[in-house]
């Protein structure tokens, strides 16, 4: 553990960021899609990092809510975080995750996901491979959505 407050410590940050998507990457992105975990860490986390609301999050942002999270979590003000108050942070954030998720899924918004709102990210990965097998099996037609072509075909009147 770090013993002050120097520029290491915010090195140490990113890696806890790295690590924490590392724990959770699985869970929370790729190969879910818009589904269950949605975007997870690339748009829930990072969001929470844009401070402008611009949509990119840049070093600097993610620094300073960083630091912020430090002290925040740091509950004896030592200027680190023990174990103790990064797992208070680490369950703040991955709960704040959660209820994003939850929401997404409650799409009535009654406070309660019925099975058929569990669902319903099965169902779209199924409607989403049903009109991919479709494009595939679909016969070639003449041109390829682009128009007349060349205008050659046009005649002037």
């Amino acid at each position: 553990m770090m013993q002050n407050g120097g520029p290491g410590m915010m090195g140490n940050m990113g890696g806890m960021m790295d690590m924490m998507q590392r724990m959770h990457g699985n869970m929370m992105g790729a190969g879910m899609g818009s589904g269950m975990m949605g975007a997870g860490m690339a748009g829930g986390m990072m969001q929470m990092f844009d401070t402008d609301g611009d949509g990119t999050t840049t070093p600097e942002e993610m620094r300073t809510q960083l630091q912020a999270k430090l002290s925040e979590f740091d509950s004896d003000g030592d200027g680190n975080l023990s174990i103790t108050e990064f797992e208070a942070l680490h369950s703040a954030m991955i709960r704040e995750m959660m209820v994003d998720r939850f929401q997404h899924l409650d799409a009535d918004g009654d406070g309660a996901v019925t099975p058929e709102e569990m669902a319903a990210p099965a169902d779209r990965m199924e409607r989403m491979q049903m009109m991919r097998s479709n494009m595939a099996d679909a016969p070639a037609r003449p041109g390829n959505g682009q128009g007349m072509g060349n205008g050659s075909m046009m005649q002037d009147n």
